[in-house]
């Protein structure tokens, strides 16, 4: 029953959806997870909005929540109260950030499955229309060819093929193209979405950290681990899901300059040390 829900909200729906970009786009499978990773991003940007505003709400309850934490120092369980209170009356959510997080995790989980599907030319799930819109009157093979990089190889199956050659040097250019972008892309939306938290050297226990801390606590996190993450992942598996990181790491940052220009600008300088 799950199964058949996923397959029918997600997985067919994405993996049409790809096969008719790579039919427009003249047979070109990385043009068309490109194009497919622009949409999806254009999609979600109500709910990276979303969360920019609850972001800016939170940096506007900073000085009330320092209140609160002076105020009921000695009293946690009235200060979570009280914060609680002032999140409720000011319309701020302080797990409102996995509202984002959820649909873009769901979604790479599919595209995962969508590539794998393409790239072994297994097409279960095909609608008729698209199937004549693609292929025509018989199945053929998906073009896996995107200038140097075979979408349907690994960099591990190509250093196998060819040893440490000059063949394998893309592959392995793109995983490290794609840890670095996932770092940038992780920096920047810290920077964009949590405000900086006042250090504080007497606070040691991890329980008496404020919401905002917490929160660039597990953003920091993020930024070392996700990069070597995708490096690793991007290295194993087929080449596209390297070029589809690639795509969806340059257009968060695309989209948060379309949210808050100014604030990106600043980002930007910030993470690579620019100062004009």
């Amino acid at each position: 029953m799950l199964a058949t829900i996923w397959n029918t909200i997600l997985f067919y729906p994405f993996l049409n959806v790809l096969l008719v970009l790579y039919a427009f786009l003249g047979n070109n499978l990385g043009w068309a997870v490109i194009v497919l990773a622009i949409l999806i991003r254009l999609a979600l940007i109500p709910s990276t909005k979303s969360q920019t505003e609850m972001t800016k709400k939170l940096a506007n309850l900073k000085p009330e929540l320092d209140k609160l934490q002076k105020k009921y120092a000695n009293n946690k369980e009235k200060l979570v109260q009280e914060q609680m209170k002032l999140y409720q009356t000011s319309g701020y959510n302080p797990i409102g950030c996995i509202g984002s997080i959820v649909p873009q995790i769901l979604i790479l989980y599919v595209m995962i499955q969508v590539i794998n599907v393409v790239t072994g030319n297994h097409f279960d799930g095909i609608y008729p229309i698209v199937k004549d819109y693609v292929f025509g009157s018989e199945f053929s093979n998906i073009n896996t060819q995107f200038y140097m990089l075979d979408l349907s190889k690994t960099f591990n199956q190509v250093v196998g093929e060819v040893g440490y050659t000059i063949s394998a040097l893309p592959y392995l250019v793109t995983a490290l193209l794609v840890g670095f972008t996932q770092f940038v892309s992780t920096k920047f939306m810290q920077l964009m979405q949590n405000p900086t938290p006042k250090k504080d050297e007497k606070k040691k226990d991890t329980t008496e950290l404020s919401p905002e801390e917490m929160q660039a606590q597990m953003m920091n996190s993020m930024n070392t681990i996700f990069p070597l993450m995708t490096v690793f992942i991007t290295l194993t598996t087929p080449a596209v899901l390297g070029v589809y990181w690639l795509a969806q790491s340059v257009m968060l940052i695309v989209q948060y300059f379309f949210l808050d220009r100014e604030k990106s600008i600043n980002a930007v300088k910030s993470i690579f040390k620019i100062k004009l």
